[in-house]
């Protein structure tokens, strides 16, 4: 008989964390709620199929869920438990006294946090849900993390692209969709270096590639504030832009892909060159202070 213990929602502290209890042997269930109380578990009851633990859960959504996978009805354990685990974020951790490879293979897809042997010592039940409980806090913190990651990314004034070592897309905010003409989720797996086309302002000048220059160079590089550096949109719309393109490494140093940040310079270069044209003889410091001041300005609000 295969058991399934599920974590989701609070904080990693042992006291005060919820339990659902999914078993069909009444003995068993008593005997867990019994053991989980005397250590500070809130059992919010016991659901003896899968139906029902599936209802149950997501009407309490505790966080641990102890179930067995050979239940009543038409829905087992395993069933039960991805339902749970996709739909509400709670993690599985199985206790089982015996299974066959199919069963054991089935479970896996579950993504279990582990595994506990019957019979088994309070004590191990314990040891196992505060290890699940801690390592489901530490994914939630992560996801949290993402999130917040993903928006300011998003809301940012600027274009991101982000690759992966070969230089393939794998994300593009829609800074960049705007200014490059692409939809992401049409780019996602193509090379950078078709999507971000550059190339410098002149004739006989060849394309410019940051990314895989990056890629190569393990190092980060940008654009001079003195060149004329071209994006070419899908439709064949060309904007004067800025860019940084920096290696991304993971704790062993091990290269990950590039982040390629970029900006519309065009309104600030015009501005630049309508001033040189107009008024090439300007002479008054103040005067031309506040013009820097405002090119400045611009390049920032690109």
């Amino acid at each position: 008989m295969l058991l399934a213990i599920t974590v989701s929602k609070g904080e990693f502290d042992m006291t005060d964390n919820s339990v659902w209890i999914v078993e069909d042997e009444s003995i068993v269930a008593m005997d867990l709620k019994s053991r989980l109380q005397s250590r500070g578990y809130d059992v919010l009851g016991i659901s003896g199929s899968g139906e029902d633990a599936v209802e149950k859960i997501r009407q309490h959504k505790p966080d641990i869920v102890l179930m067995d996978i050979v239940l009543k009805g038409e829905m087992d354990g395993i069933t039960a438990a991805g339902i749970v685990r996709e739909e509400l974020r709670i993690p599985v951790v199985y206790l089982t006294a015996y299974a066959d490879t199919q069963t054991l293979d089935r479970a896996k897809q579950t993504e279990p946090y582990g595994y506990i042997i019957k019979p088994f010592k309070e004590s191990d039940v314990i040891s196992t849900l505060e290890v699940a409980l801690y390592k489901a806090s530490m994914e939630r913190k992560l996801r949290e993390s993402e999130r917040w990651i993903q928006t300011m990314i998003r809301s940012t004034g600027e274009g991101i692209i982000a690759t992966d070592t070969k230089g393939l897309v794998k994300f593009m905010n829609p800074v960049a969709e705007n200014l490059t003409g692409y939809d992401e989720k049409a780019v996602i797996g193509k090379p950078a270096s078709e999507i971000f086309s550059l190339t410098m302002e002149g004739p006989g000048t060849s394309p410019l590639d940051p990314v895989n220059r990056a890629l190569a160079n393990e190092g980060s590089l940008s654009s001079d504030e003195d060149e004329r550096i071209v994006l070419i949109a899908k439709d064949g719309t060309k904007r004067y832009i800025g860019y940084i393109a920096a290696p991304i490494k993971d704790d062993r140093k091990q290269l990950m892909g590039v982040v390629l940040a970029f900006r519309d310079l065009t309104e600030r270069i015009r501005i630049e060159e309508m001033v040189k044209r107009v008024v090439p003889g300007i002479r008054a410091t103040p005067f031309r202070d506040l013009l820097k001041e405002e090119m400045d300005r611009l390049g920032h609000s690109s």
